[in-house]
């Protein structure tokens, strides 16, 4: 068969295309620095490529969450430690006051920094990270702990029988979490009532008793009724106090850390300040109640409490601790898992540039001799028209 001039023609221009192709090809291998940029370079490769993707970018989102876990539990542990220091100067107050030593001015005058560590205490479990309650359980928005109960109770000194009834509760925003002490005066048909924690009295002046009948200051309705041995005797004293009460949940906020696996990134505040054992809370207010009606045994009282609290608190910084260990260890091992993964993508994925090179350069030289041998063909073939 005999292979005319034309045909020789199109073979060379064929092969230029196919090498003008290839050396684009290395090009862009060299620019890129990646010998798969397109699926239609190694269907296979690419395939490989793209699942190394999918695990890179699992792996960073959970490194992500995982290290935001670590942050919130180490700040939350922060901030426990900062609670454990005002229970532990509390304790310290008790041991001190405790003393038969201690005059019944300087116990009100300790009761002044008992106020300021529960004002704290509070200010602490409320704490906010980037606008959201750190102890809220799933209740981010929520404030955690405001003033809410209201308990009452006789003083065990009273010679009269008369009962006070719980108050009722105004909305939360009316009340104050104070202490208020009600004495009865010589004659026994009035009263005054005073803020043990401001020191100051509520009433102006004495305020008539009515049996049955509630009376009302700072947000709460109280009523004190006459007991069978008949109303308050001059003297007998009552005490009414506001605490706190739990907004949030128990709910835990948790982090993804591998296919079914999580864990928890929170404490709920019920978890540590008001339980599960013991109310921070109310223990404090307890001491401070003891402090200014100089109350010797609610004092030794209080150094038993303050202990479980610091119990309380040490546990919950132990499972903190636990957990971040925990996620240190994740969190080591989602980095491995992050630079093998990239290292197996870039074997499949990135050119090896000298063989590029090398390849690109020979490619070249041969288009420079391709080209030279078709244009001596389009050479011969004219003169051979001209003859």
């Amino acid at each position: 068969m005999r292979v005319t001039d034309r045909q020789q023609v199109d073979g060379l221009l064929a092969a230029l295309r196919d090498l003008r192709s290839n050396i684009f090809d290395r090009t862009e291998q060299i620019s890129s620095g990646k010998r798969v940029n397109r699926p239609s370079d190694d269907p296979a490769a690419a395939e490989r490529i793209n699942q190394f993707k999918n695990v890179l970018r699992t792996t960073e989102h959970r490194l992500g969450t995982v290290n935001e876990a670590i942050g919130r539990l180490n700040f939350s542990d922060s901030v426990l430690d900062r609670a454990g220091n005002s229970v532990q100067r509390a304790s310290e107050l008790a041991i001190r006051m405790r003393n038969d030593t201690n005059t019944e001015v300087e116990r009100r005058n300790a009761a002044q920094e008992v106020q300021q560590l529960l004002a704290g205490l509070a200010g602490i479990a409320n704490t906010e990270i980037n606008g959201r309650f750190l102890f809220a359980g799933s209740q981010t928005k929520t404030a955690p702990y405001i003033p809410g109960s209201v308990t009452s109770a006789v003083n065990t000194g009273n010679t009269g029988d008369a009962t006070i009834a719980t108050p009722i509760i105004a909305p939360p925003p009316a009340l104050k979490p104070d202490a208020y002490q009600i004495q009865f005066n010589s004659p026994p048909n009035d009263f005054n009532v005073m803020n043990l924690t401001t020191g100051q009295q509520v009433f102006s002046a004495p305020q008539s008793y009515a049996n049955g009948i509630p009376f009302s200051f700072d947000g709460m309705d109280v009523t004190i009724t006459d007991g069978i041995g008949g109303p308050p005797a001059a003297g007998d004293k009552f005490v009414v106090r506001v605490g706190y009460v739990y907004q949030g949940d128990g709910a835990p906020i948790e982090v993804e850390i591998g296919d079914g696996r999580t864990v928890e990134s929170n404490v709920a505040g019920s978890q540590v300040f008001s339980g599960p054992t013991v109310d921070l809370f109310q223990d404090l207010q307890s001491f401070h109640q003891a402090l200014v009606t100089n109350d010797v045994a609610g004092i030794e009282t209080a150094i038993g409490q303050f202990d479980q609290s610091l119990s309380q608190i040490t546990d919950a910084r132990a499972n903190i601790g636990a957990r971040v260990n925990r996620l240190d260890t994740i969190k080591d091992s989602l980095n491995l898992l992050s630079v093998n993964t990239q290292e197996l993508r870039s074997t499949v994925e990135d050119a090896d540039f000298a063989k590029v090179a090398s390849e690109l350069a020979s490619m070249q030289v041969t288009l420079e001799a391709s080209m030279a041998t078709l244009t001596r063909q389009f050479e011969t073939s004219l003169l051979n028209f001209i003859r």
